[in-house]
Order: structure tokens, then sequence, then C-alpha cells
């Protein structure tokens, strides 16, 4: 019974403005898993609703309560998958904003379990546009800009020590021993197939030049960033005045980078995902940059459109080009891991590996054009 469970309990009060408000009637569902709850199992994501008395009125309510559970390598906050963040994030009061372009859902409350585990409860929000269009995604780019300028500057990161540095970066030191040992990139079953053709060389050349990709960022515009901020973590809803708004869910990642780095992960994840069609990934990423960069502008932002290409190319590159090798090749290699591959994209192992191949060409076409930009 909900009335056992007191965290859950009060966060219901809390959603409904009532401390006293009395349950009448509680269900619970398991909604879709994200990458996260498929490595660590268990219902990571659980949609609550009801009804209940308040001030002598029964209304109906519900929220999302998101378990964050403790994986082996996110246990210490300067992981990528560190278990905390998430529910820090909420707790800070940064995710109150205010932000332009989209928010957080609100927070009803955020409690710890011996297991270890967090439980956040936040807004239920209806996505009423989850199938997207071209359209859609270039609409979305130029919210994300708007975010980005909204945040733009240095993130105080020593009161908010639970921020991720990024996948960016995250991510290419994982894959570093990878990366550096050219038998297992010719020669692993996964990587021959991932790295066809003329792959493989543009790949080892974007390598050698990982040091001027990460110069070049130390020294671009910084932000606050989500990390994740593409489509499947991005509500189309509208507010009770009637007006569109995006709401930008799962803060997992959430942490600083700099200004193009949320576009670079809002157009590699739909395309690594399988959301966007890999042979429409020139013509997208072209009318999502240009989108952002007018998002950027609504903001009033102030710096020279050259930073944000290099932001957004060298990190696209440096996440799915190079680092997405570090995560993803042990899950691919694996027979036994098919599920957890399938919970995460949705697509078997082949059909994803399949479509690792047709993109890598694109990333690394931006990972060129991020050297070129430095200079090198």
């Amino acid at each position: 019974m909900m009335n056992n469970d007191l965290p859950l309990l009060n966060a219901v009060r809390c959603s409904m403005g009532d401390p006293k408000a009395q349950v009448l009637s509680w269900n619970r569902r398991a909604l879709a898993e994200g990458f996260a709850d498929a490595m660590a199992g268990g219902e990571g994501l659980i949609l609550h609703s009801g009804t209940l008395a308040t001030n002598g009125v029964e209304r109906a309510y519900q929220l999302v309560e998101k378990v964050c559970r403790v994986m082996p390598p996110g246990r210490e906050p300067g992981s990528w998958l560190y278990w905390k963040r998430e529910a820090q994030a909420y707790a800070s009061g940064l995710l109150d904003g205010p932000f332009s372009g989209i928010r957080a859902p609100d927070c009803y409350g955020v409690t710890y379990t011996r297991e270890p585990s967090a439980r956040v409860f936040v807004e239920a929000v209806t996505d009423e546009q989850p199938e997207w269009s071209a359209d859609t995604h270039v609409h979305a780019a130029r919210a994300l800009g708007s975010f980005s300028a909204s945040v733009a500057g240095t993130p105080d990161t020593e009161r908010h020590n639970w921020m991720a540095v990024g996948r960016a970066h995250s991510w290419t030191e994982i894959a570093a021993d990878i990366l550096n040992d050219p038998v297992t990139l010719k020669d692993d079953v996964v990587l021959r197939r991932w790295l066809a053709g003329p792959n493989l060389a543009r790949t080892r050349d974007l390598w050698n030049n990982i040091d001027l990709l990460q110069a070049a960022l130390s020294d671009l515009p910084k932000c606050f960033c989500h990390h994740d901020a593409f489509n499947r973590n991005l509500l189309f809803c509208e507010t009770d005045e009637g007006e569109s708004e995006i709401v930008a869910i799962d803060w997992a990642f959430a942490g600083y980078g700099v200004v193009g780095e949320d576009l670079a992960a809002a157009v590699g994840a739909s395309l690594m995902f399988l959301d966007t069609k890999s042979e429409c990934a020139s013509d997208l990423t072209e009318r999502m940059f240009s989108s952002y960069l007018c998002g950027l502008r609504d903001e009033n932002w102030a710096d020279v459109s050259a930073d944000v290409r290099l932001g957004f190319c060298a990190t696209i590159a440096m996440m799915f080009a190079l680092g997405a090798i570090g995560p993803w090749l042990p899950l691919l290699r694996d027979p036994e891991l098919e599920p957890v591959v399938k919970g995460i994209t949705g697509a078997d192992p082949d059909q994803f590996i399949e479509n690792l191949s047709k993109i890598q060409e694109h990333f690394l076409d931006l990972g060129e054009e991020a050297v070129a930009l430095t200079g090198g």
C-alpha cells in the first residue's frame, strides 16, 4: 500500500500541493527501459497513478518514479555512469532553471535506499509528438540552441561536483586502449564490420589527432549540458495555457561541456539508435546545425559561429566516430548481452552494427572537418 511507502506518499502529496491529501487508489506500471536500466536490470521507470482526496475533492494524480541503481563503473562522481548524478542534479535545484528552449520535469522528491539506489519522483509528462519528422528534429535543435545560450558560462563544478564531463571525453578515455591497438582494430570480428573499407584508416587518422580535438574543446565557450538530449529524451507537450514546450527527461549524464555539444548528442544518438535514417544524415545534420545557431541567436548569443561549429564537429567525432567503440564493443561482442543491446536500442546486434558501419563515414567527415578547423 502507498501509505506504507512514505517517500512515494509525500511525492504524490507534493505533486498536488497538499501535504495532507489522502490517497484513495493507487496503480503502478513499468515504463520503457533506458540505457542504465537495461544495464542494471529491474524496473527503472515506474508510472504511479490513481485518485486522492484533497480539500474535500476527489482528484486524479500521476507521477513518474525513476530508480537510479549502482553499476560497477558508476560508483564515483567522475564516471559518466555515476549513479547518484540525476538524483543530485534534481536535489541541487539547478534543474529548476530558468532555462530557455527546454525545461526539466518538476521534481517532487528524492530519497535513497539501502540497496544502494536513489528514487527520484518527477512530473509525468505526456509526449504529444512521439513520432519525429525531419522538421521535428530541426525544431528541437533550435530549442537546444536556446538552452545552450541560456546556460552559457563556466558551470559551478565545485558546488555541483556530480556534473559529468560529457561522453566526448569519457568515451574516448574508455576507447583509448582499443584505438591504440592496431591488431584489435583490424581483426576484431565486430570492428571489421563497423570500420569496413576506408573507414578503418580514417578512424586511425582521426584518433591520431585526438590531442588537437581535446585541446580545441578546452578553449571553446563553456555551458551546462544535458549530454543526452535526443528525440527519446525530448518530449513535446502543451502548457496549461496551451503553449508548446519541450520537456527534457533523463538528466543522468548532465554536466559541463561546450556550446555545440548538446547538438552533437542530439544528431549522433538519433542516428546511432536508428531513429534517423543513415541516408538522411548529412542533410539533416546541416539543417539541425543551422537551426541550433538560430536558437543561440534567439537568446542574443554573442560569440562567433565558427566556435559553435568546431564544438559540434569535434564532440560528435569524439563521441561517436571514436568514443562509442569503448562502451559499445563489449556489448556487441558478447552474445549473452543481446537482450541488453535490444533493450537499449530496440534493434538486434546485427542490425545495430550494420547501421554503425553506415553512419561511421558521416561521423568521420565531421571529425575531419573539426581537425581542419583547428588548423591541424
